[in-house]
């Protein structure tokens, strides 16, 4: 026999022992595998998939626009759930940005709250974090955002660190009146100051 016909043998028989083999390894996997129950796979999902399928939910969600005088709004979040009335959505991790012009921003965040462009407005609550540009620091539970106006109003107690001292007070509020002077920042209700002097 040649050596061309040797290997013209060899290959022929390796074209059927080849699939056999992998058909034997195969078939011997699946025999001794364990049996999958499916009553324990649900305590090993991560992932709720029924409440996925019930639900209708976005990740990572982002509104942004102009108002009417001017600013530029963005409103970003980790999830937004629909509404089922059709009165916007409810949110999680709310990072908000309110930029009035060069310089002139308010930074917001929230742990949840609700989104309601059509209403013109958005709430915010659950640990609630305010950050301008000139300088406060303000906390408070709950807040209204308007998203066709610089407005922002805090109806209950807040608490503030300024660039001059500590504020506490029964109400917060952010209104633009004049698109020339910018927005003002308005404390009232028991308004408590401790002030410190600049060194």
């Amino acid at each position: 026999m040649t050596a061309e016909s040797r290997h013209t043998a060899l290959v022929h028989w390796a074209k059927i022992a080849l699939p056999l083999s992998a058909l034997m390894l195969l078939s011997t996997l699946f025999l001794f595998s364990g049996k999958v129950d499916p009553t324990t796979a649900a305590i090993y999902s991560k992932v709720d998939v029924t409440t996925l399928a019930r639900e209708q939910r976005l990740t990572a969600p982002e509104f942004s626009g102009l108002t009417e005088d001017g600013a530029a709004l963005t409103v970003r979040a980790a999830t937004a759930a629909p509404d089922p009335a059709g009165k916007g959505a409810s949110a999680s991790q709310i990072i908000a940005k309110l930029e009035e012009g060069p310089g002139v921003v308010t930074d917001l965040r929230a742990k949840s709250g609700r989104i309601d462009p059509a209403a013109g407005q958005i709430r915010l609550r659950d640990g609630v974090a305010v950050q301008t540009s000139s300088g406060y620091r303000i906390s408070t539970e709950q807040l209204y955002m308007a998203t066709d106006r610089t407005a922002i109003t805090a109806p209950g107690a807040v608490s503030a660190e300024a660039p001059f001292g500590n504020l506490q007070a029964g109400r917060m509020q952010i209104d633009r009146k004049d698109a020339e002077t910018g927005s003002d920042l308005v404390f009232q209700g028991g308004v408590k100051l401790i002030y410190h002097p600049q060194k």
